[in-house]
């Protein structure tokens, strides 16, 4: 979480040569802290990270205090913040207590944000039988020999009792290699929807009230949710064929319409991949693949089209080119923050 200075030397009680704490930086390493720890992948050893570099020097730990202290203000009336911060919060230079105050304000929005956004996960994850972090892939053996690559930020429920095959997704995307069993059909609940199919290669991914099934070999059935009840027939569903797509909501079922696999199932090769997309879809689809947030503060931005082939695990590759390519600009709050104008 440290990083050197490449305009001065710094010895390791985070103070530079003249003596004086780099209140800045530190202010900023204490915003990064923050925010990760906010999340709920956190790992025990990024834990005890944190708690050596708050025992680094008092510098560190004051850091830490002012930006607790900012963050209660600015969740108090506007006028008892100003009050406090002021009475509270040591003079310096204007601008970097604006500075200062914008990263917290974003950060304490951000962190909102996520609280709201990571409630329905937070039970989705206890009640689940696997889940995946945002960034992390894994496949699984299930009980009939079928398997399942996880996308990240998934979860999934089981249920193999009584000769069934069912799959909850809920929620993510995942990909699903069926074992063929002409006697029990394998069904994957999408929550708007869900697909059944004896023995073929597929994925489903839901979003919200959405469900999107995709088929890579064999046929899939999708039907509503309304329709999707066990063995029984299924009404207005459809069949999909390798190289369809299918979508299912609270109005029904919608397709088949061609799907192009190297965009649907790209990120099994740790790529995402856009054509011709907005640049809000584009960031709400990297949301959805890394830790952390990117947010977009240009409106005016948000439909410019964008199209290439990117790496999951560079993410700042992936930054640069938005910047290069459409003329944004990213600031990185923290790791875990990127704000896009």
């Amino acid at each position: 979480m440290d990083h050197q200075d490449g305009q001065r030397s710094e010895p390791a009680n985070g103070e530079p040569a003249n003596g004086e704490p780099d209140e800045d930086r530190l202010f900023s390493e204490a915003n990064a802290w923050y925010f990760r720890l906010q999340s709920d992948d956190v790992r025990p050893a990024e834990r005890a990270a944190f708690a050596d570099w708050l025992a680094r020097s008092p510098a560190h730990s004051h850091a830490w205090a002012g930006l607790q202290t900012l963050l209660h203000d600015l969740k108090e009336p506007a006028r008892a913040a100003y009050a406090e911060s002021r009475s509270a919060l040591p003079r310096r230079p204007a601008s970097a207590g604006i500075r200062r105050l914008a990263a917290a304000m974003t950060i304490l929005l951000a962190v909102g944000g996520l609280g709201v956004w990571r409630g329905p996960a937070l039970y989705q994850n206890a009640v689940a039988d696997q889940v995946t972090a945002t960034g992390q892939r894994r496949t699984l053996t299930l009980p009939d020999g079928s398997t399942v690559e996880m996308n990240g930020d998934t979860a999934l429920a089981l249920d193999y009792q009584n000769g069934e095959r069912r799959v909850r997704i809920l929620r993510g995307e995942a990909w699903f290699n069926v074992a063929r069993d002409p006697d029990h059909p394998f069904v994957v609940d999408g929550g708007a929807g869900a697909a059944r199919v004896l023995g073929t290669q597929f994925s489903v991914r839901r979003e919200s009230d959405r469900t999107t099934v995709t088929v890579g070999e064999g046929l899939v059935e999708v039907a509503a949710h309304r329709n999707a009840n066990g063995n029984a027939p299924w009404p207005d569903s459809v069949r999909l064929r390798p190289g369809e797509s299918a979508e299912a909501d609270v109005d029904g079922v919608t397709g088949p319409r061609a799907a192009d696999p190297a965009v649907a199932f790209a990120w099994r090769q740790g790529q995402i991949v856009f054509r011709q997309q907005s640049l809000a879809s584009v960031i709400a689809a990297l949301n959805r693949q890394w830790p952390g947030r990117v947010i977009l503060l240009n409106d005016e931005a948000a439909e410019r089209v964008v199209s290439g082939v990117f790496a999951l695990d560079r993410p700042d590759a992936v930054l640069d080119a938005l910047e290069r390519g459409l003329g944004v600009r990213a600031t990185r709050i923290t790791p875990y923050l990127t704000l896009l104008r």
